[in-house]
């Protein structure tokens, strides 16, 4: 079977079905359950391999399975595209190594795009991890993926670093020929793991004078394995991520490290997509931005369809190298009165000036109290990112802007509380809301109209629907209790 193989030059147009499921196949763990007793387990395959001496069926993997069990194919037309051409880059870099047959070989670069590839299964609308009605996870090979990713990757980056089989090098285009190479390795990188990037765009960043690139080299700094693409502005202490490829946690903690070191940078900002939020969050990114609007809004680079992120991390080392520790309390021991906290050492914003101990310390002060249980502010913040983030969903596109009467002559006369996306953007710039539910409920009007308005199945509420999932979604993602107010219904016949 190996010898049928594709070969990684044919055309993805060429393919059959069948050599595209077995392109994709060799990269995705197995789905299937296997039986040992009365306990139900996933198969511990990690990939489809041909089955040697095989008898039977042509696409049964060693493992017993059909390569229809490797990876979700019940996806859209688009989701087998987008994993199909991952996994075609990962047999053009086999290829190249004399290893496209050999179904048992990985390196670096195939890991990290077999981890990208695994993950857009793993968000597809029919996801491949399977669970017990006690909704555990029955996944042991989706566990053994998972840990690699978090863990095997950056320690095996930590050995060849130490090793010197890896180097950290910034790289920028400053016309040197060595560093011009290097850039190019980088480039071509990045169009091989972000392939829906357009590679115009990849090439014009890359080499752009006014970024900088934390690259790992290898084989003697012959070539890049990795690398992250980043603008500073160094005014307002602020670094843009722009692109992140391979060697994940590792590269990230060098560029934290370095920017705060010897670039004096306070800030750390990206936007990220679905698919790559999940990564940040475990580097200390947020979505609670606090840097103020005015030192990042214009200057870093706006992306449809992507949420804006900022780094906490390089704040917080920053702050403990200055943390006093002090003794317990033994107030408590002889009294039992309250003790007013604005007496305790390090919580008070400054000791007063008569003590010789008289220091800055943690800056408490009583309005953080209002900040910590959730105040106007920081509820400000989740719904101005979530109203920017519903406007560039894809189907927000009926719901942007107010219903042109003129179009629809009777909308208004059906619907007597109009919403839409431009409203509530103004409210809550406008600070109109006095709680996140108050917000949620106006948004959840505009698909109440929607389905008012419009018939079951037309493109409007199909839109509605999907929108409002993402909604749901990301409310979950902040973490924000919502209860859901009833929408009084008001139809007009």
């Amino acid at each position: 079977m190996a010898s049928s193989y594709p070969p990684a030059s044919k055309p993805i147009q060429s393919l059959t079905l069948h050599e595209k499921l077995l392109k994709i196949g060799r990269n995705i763990p197995c789905t299937a359950d296997v039986q040992s007793g009365n306990v139900h387990n996933k198969c511990s395959c990690l990939g489809w391999k041909p089955k040697i001496n095989n008898t039977g069926r042509a696409d049964l993997c060693e493992c017993g399975h059909r390569v229809s069990w490797h990876g979700n194919n019940n996806s859209s037309p688009e989701e087998l595209q987008q994993r199909l051409e991952i996994a075609m880059n990962i047999d053009k870099i086999l290829e190249s190594k004399n290893k496209l047959l050999d179904f048992e070989y990985e390196d670096q670069e195939v890991k990290n795009l077999k981890r990208q590839l695994i993950s857009i299964c793993e968000t597809s609308n029919n996801p491949t991890k399977r669970k017990f009605t006690d909704d555990t996870d029955s996944s042991p090979n989706r566990r053994k993926m998972i840990n690699l990713e978090i863990t095997v990757a950056d320690k095996s980056a930590m050995i060849e670093e130490r090793e010197g089989v890896i180097a950290m090098k910034i790289l920028t285009n400053d016309g040197a020929i060595e560093n011009l190479r290097l850039l190019t390795g980088l480039k071509n990188l990045i169009k091989i793991q972000l392939p829906n990037m357009p590679p115009e765009y990849i090439t014009r960043l890359v080499y752009d004078k006014q970024h900088y690139s934390l690259s790992i080299v290898k084989d003697n700094n012959s070539r890049v394995v990795g690398g992250i693409t980043y603008r500073l502005f160094p005014k307002n202490k602020l670094a843009e991520i722009v692109f992140c490829v391979g060697y994940g946690s590792h590269l990230m903690n060098h560029l934290k490290d370095h920017l705060k070191e010897n670039k004096g940078i306070k800030y750390l900002m990206t936007y990220a997509d679905n698919h790559a939020m999940g990564f940040f969050k475990k580097n200390g990114f947020t979505t609670d931005i606090t840097l103020e609007r005015n030192l990042w809004m214009g200057f870093i680079k706006d992306y449809d369809e992507a949420t804006i992120m900022q780094a906490i991390r390089i704040k917080i080392d920053e702050q403990k190298k200055n943390t006093l520790v002090y003794p317990g309390l033994k107030y408590f021991k002889t009294n039992k009165q309250p003790l007013d906290p604005m007496s305790i050492p390090g919580i008070s914003a400054l000791l007063t000036c008569s003590s010789q101990n008289s220091v800055e310390e943690s800056g408490w002060t009583p309005a953080m109290e209002a900040l910590a249980r959730g105040n106007k502010k920081s509820i400000r913040n989740i719904m101005i990112n979530i109203t920017s983030e519903l406007k560039k969903h894809p189907r927000s596109w009926p719901f942007r802007t107010p219903v042109n009467g003129d179009e629809v002559p009777d909308y208004y006369k059906v619907i007597k509380n109009p919403m839409d996306l431009s409203k509530i953007e103004s409210k809550v710039e406008n600070n109109c809301y006095k709680s996140i539910e108050e917000f949620a409920h106006d948004v959840r009007i505009i698909f109440h109209n929607c389905r008012v308005y419009n018939s079951e199945g037309t493109v409007y509420v199909k839109c509605a629907s999907g929108l409002e999932k993402y909604f749901d979604d990301r409310l979950k993602f902040y973490d924000v209790p919502v209860s859901a107010a009833p929408i009084h219904i008001y139809r007009f016949v």
